[in-house]
């Protein structure tokens, strides 16, 4: 089921699969990639309890191997809404026996979404009611269309609110291996897109000290801005040509190549301790 929520010129639409955001407009205007099956099928999937792939699409955790497949389960379970009002709509998944087969904690996770001022809020409530510590990662992966019609989509760029001096990691069948790829920032902020940029898969980068990442394009005027409040790893990533590009803020990422597979050596894991919360909110500006 699809729910909608808006203030004055804002609409948002989002799916209790997954806790999705399905489209988002002002004015009028679609900022949302389409999720047409025949390019790619998401829109905005929330990434958990992991970010990216695990090596081999399994884990060990207390001595036993667990499998779960990319991104975790989260983006393909139902959501039951939890509040909703006007502008403002929550949704909440809990552990049960299914996922515990997978993941063996007893997690909570609250996705709230709130227009405001031109703005969409995403926030995210994970809770431990467990009482052992909880693994996971976190993130988001919004895809934003990009309107190609009267311009290229070299024509666009990503920019960087602050000088950045970033490693790209490189990617081996969903994997992040040791050494980087050298990527030309123009000015030390600024990524120009080519319809080959994501032909070796995603732009990953870790410790970020950016603030906001903005998609533009001068010829046109589109500005659109991910404010990712401190989150501190970032994917860049869309089929190659496609016209879209995801600016995905994260908590984590992908196994490395040599990973051990142990869930508790996994790099960029947090842990929280039991009956504790983890809270983290991203905002789209248009």
């Amino acid at each position: 089921m699809i729910h909608t929520i808006s203030k004055n010129s804002c609409t948002a639409k989002i799916s209790e699969l997954g806790a999705e955001l399905k489209s988002f407009s002002n004015n009028g205007n679609e900022y949302m990639w389409s999720g047409n099956p025949d390019v790619w099928s998401g829109t905005a999937p929330l990434l958990f309890p992991i970010v990216g792939r695990l090596k081999n699409d399994e884990y060990s955790y207390g001595g036993k191997i667990y499998k779960m497949n990319q991104h975790g389960f989260a983006r393909k379970r139902n959501f039951e809404v939890y509040k909703k009002e006007e502008s403002h709509i929550s949704f909440i998944l809990k552990a049960n026996k299914e996922t515990k087969l997978i993941y063996p904690f007893d997690f909570e996770i609250i996705v709230d979404f709130e227009i405001d001022n031109g703005s969409l809020s995403v926030t995210y409530y994970v809770l431990n009611n467990g009482q052992k510590q909880m693994l996971f990662t976190i993130g988001s992966h919004p895809a934003f269309a990009l309107q190609t019609n009267n311009c290229q989509l070299s024509d666009y760029y990503i920019e960087f609110d602050k000088k950045e001096t970033l490693d790209c990691y490189r990617v081996v069948n969903g994997l992040i291996c040791e050494e980087t790829l050298p990527l030309y920032l123009a000015n030390d902020n600024i990524i120009k897109l080519s319809k080959d940029i994501f032909n070796d898969d995603a732009l990953i980068f870790k410790n970020l000290v950016s603030n906001q990442i903005s998609i533009k394009n001068n010829i046109t005027g589109y500005d659109l801005k991910v404010i990712i409040q401190g989150i501190p790893h970032l994917g860049i990533w869309a089929k190659p040509a496609a016209p879209y590009v995801c600016i995905e803020p994260w908590y984590g990422f992908a196994d490395a190549v040599n990973s051990s597979g142990e869930l508790t050596k996994k790099e960029g894991m947090i842990n929280l301790d039991p009956n504790g919360r983890f809270i983290t909110e991203y905002k789209i500006v248009v």
